[in-house]
């Protein structure tokens, strides 16, 4: 693995990022074709809690964290820290120090496709922390990695910069390039469901809102009675 940290990065618009605080990951992923949403076991420490800011990526070796040390050192705040640690479980690279570090340096987020420790000190700090795994075997320091590097992460590629927002469903990530566009159709769909509950709660069935009717038709479904 190339050991190489980039420092400049390219951060999309600040406003463009708060404007995805407002939209939930689900909704994200639906209109990118129900695409880049992590591993169902990332998920956060804590409950009723989100995020929602640009990647800094972190490629690390399997239980192996000096490179997520040095992440937090690079970050700015507002920035969301993406680790891939291969998904192994059975090491933490990641504890409350660094969270610590986090927290007084306003980053806004840690993403882990692996393990932490420290889970009660964590959880008591309310960081937004997602991981797959909870183990108290800590890292080693000594096999280097990359910062800002494209990377995978739970199943998802990210880039420097690209926007990753997290709720209790998990984690989207969003590609910088394309983040308006997404963003005006996450709009879109809210507003489309708003419209949905509306007819909900007017007296119509899901079917009916749906269409689904027409989609029995063209499978041939028939219907009848039990005799």
């Amino acid at each position: 693995m190339a050991c190489i940290i980039y420092r400049n990065i390219t951060r999309p618009d600040r406003k463009l990022v708060e404007a995805f605080r407002e939209v939930p990951t689900s909704i994200v992923s639906d209109v990118m074709n129900r695409s880049n949403a992590m591993h169902h076991s990332v998920k956060p420490l804590v409950h009723d809690i989100s995020f929602a800011g640009p990647a800094v990526t972190v490629q690390s070796m399997v239980g192996d964290n000096i490179m997520s040390h040095y992440a937090i050192s690079e970050a700015e705040p507002g920035d969301v820290i993406v680790i891939d640690a291969k998904g192994h479980l059975d090491t933490a690279v990641w504890g409350y120090v660094q969270t610590r570090a986090c927290i007084l340096k306003n980053i806004e987020a840690v993403v882990i496709d692996g393990s932490t420790r420290d889970a009660k000190e964590i959880r008591e700090s309310r960081f937004p922390l997602f991981c797959k795994g909870v183990c108290p075997t800590g890292p080693h320091k000594g096999w280097g990695g990359s910062i800002n590097n494209q990377i995978q992460c739970a199943g998802v590629t990210v880039q420097p910069g690209d926007i990753v927002i997290g709720d209790d469903d998990g984690v989207t990530v969003v590609p910088q390039g394309i983040a308006e566009e997404v963003l005006k159709k996450a709009r879109d769909r809210i507003k489309l469901e708003s419209e949905w509950m509306s007819q909900l709660e007017s007296g119509m069935t899901t079917v009916q809102i749906l269409g689904f009717e027409r989609k029995m038709n063209e499978l041939g479904v028939e219907f009848g009675d039990q005799e």
